[in-house]
């Protein structure tokens, strides 16, 4: 499987911005697919920015809908296959996103989670499977307590969904999803 670095689209139009975190939407290509990008920096040093980020256990504290994450195999430390199960808004269905992730350690500066889905056993027949086609998530060091995050996403979320959840999730979602990072950091 190939995971890529970057994920392109022709523009990325700014949706969104509060408390410092700007949030961009691609152009839909087809019924169920949000594209979305957000950037945001955490004050906090990169290493505790990715040590929160790879702590499943606690992740559905903070990161909005999570339900939970299971980890099915640690092909070993950096590349995962794991689930995690989000709440969805009635009248939608529930959504699991099954990823095969790796974590690209560029530097102490740079750590970069790539994935997409996992296609195989452990799909879970409760959730809607959604197919995640990029999922780019990328931590900068700005300086000693800053780390920029850059969180980019092209998936199908399957199933049915109304056109007024699919915009909140592409607007709202990430901006939610970086201000529970800062928070749980905070603590």
């Amino acid at each position: 499987m190939l995971f890529s670095a970057q994920l392109s689209f022709a523009s990325w139009k700014l949706v969104h911005e509060e408390e410092g975190i700007k949030v961009f939407s691609g152009s839909f290509q087809k019924s169920g697919v949000i594209p979305f990008k957000a950037i945001g920096v955490v004050n906090a040093p990169i290493a505790k920015v990715s040590e929160t980020i790879e702590d499943d256990k606690l992740k559905p504290q903070w990161s909005p809908k999570l339900k939970d994450v299971v980890v099915h195999e640690k092909l070993n430390r950096d590349h995962i296959i794991f689930s995690e199960y989000y709440s969805t808004p009635w009248p939608a269905v529930d959504r699991e996103f099954l990823i095969e992730g790796r974590i690209l350690r560029h530097s102490e500066s740079e750590i970069q989670y790539v994935g997409a889905s996992y296609k195989g056993k452990y799909a879970d027949s409760d959730h809607i499977q959604a197919d995640v086609k990029k999922l780019n998530f990328t931590l900068k060091e700005i300086s000693e307590n800053r780390t920029q995050v850059i969180f980019e996403f092209n998936g199908d979320m399957k199933g049915w969904m109304p056109i007024w959840l699919m915009n909140l999730i592409q607007k709202k979602w990430p901006l939610r999803f970086i201000q529970g990072l800062r928070k749980q950091i905070e603590l």
